[in-house]
């Protein structure tokens, strides 16, 4: 048996110190095509703005804050460290969170549930969806509704490397939206519905 070898095209980053990476357009436009929001759209962690610019053409009020400025948009609204700030800007959280190694995104996910009162959409490593800590943890306690894997495969890089005139191209990981309704009930432990965007960025 061959040994599994990566694609050819994709590029390996030296890790970003705030973990900002950026997601496409696309795989927000494929999100906001499958799940409507009541009011306005809250991207924490908003880097420069892709998220925001889906949700606006998708005819969402947005507002976005982030640790560090990275846009001068008007829907900018200030630098929050969203872990320590109480504030409620939205009912609704759409976000890439900073990742690392996982914990980032648990925080964040936590985060959001106590201030979201509409829904909470979270890009992720499909990765994420694995573990058993989180299984019986996170998982069990705040089960999503729904996961949608976004297909085929885009590629995130750093925001400092697409800063520097680069492109994304050749993606080497696999992504998902995790969304929970907190208008809706809530899914029985272990009862996620698994789904897929495909076609994205085609």
């Amino acid at each position: 048996m061959n040994a599994p070898t990566r694609d050819l095209n994709a590029k390996v980053f030296e890790r970003d110190p705030l973990d900002w990476y950026v997601e496409g357009q696309c795989a927000s436009d494929a999100l906001f095509a499958v799940e409507r929001f009541s009011g306005a759209i809250w991207d924490p962690s908003c880097g420069g703005g892709n998220i925001m610019e889906a949700a606006t053409r998708a005819g969402y009020d947005v507002v976005g804050t982030d640790i560090k400025r990275r846009t001068n948009e008007p829907w900018f609204v200030g630098e929050r460290d969203f872990l320590a700030d109480g504030a409620e800007l939205a009912p609704n959280i759409v976000c890439n969170p900073p990742f690392y190694r996982a914990k980032g995104a648990e925080a964040f996910i936590r985060q959001a549930h106590k201030l979201a009162a509409g829904k909470i959409a979270m890009f992720l490593d499909i990765r994420f969806l694995a573990g058993a800590d989180r299984a019986g943890g996170l998982y069990s306690e705040l089960t999503p509704h729904r996961a949608w894997i976004v297909t085929p495969r885009i590629s995130c890089p750093p925001g400092e490397y697409l800063l520097a005139g680069n492109k994304a191209e050749g993606g080497s990981a696999d992504w998902l939206w995790l969304v929970w309704d907190k208008l809706a009930p809530p899914p029985p432990p272990g009862c996620t519905q698994l789904r897929w965007l495909i076609g994205v960025g085609k």
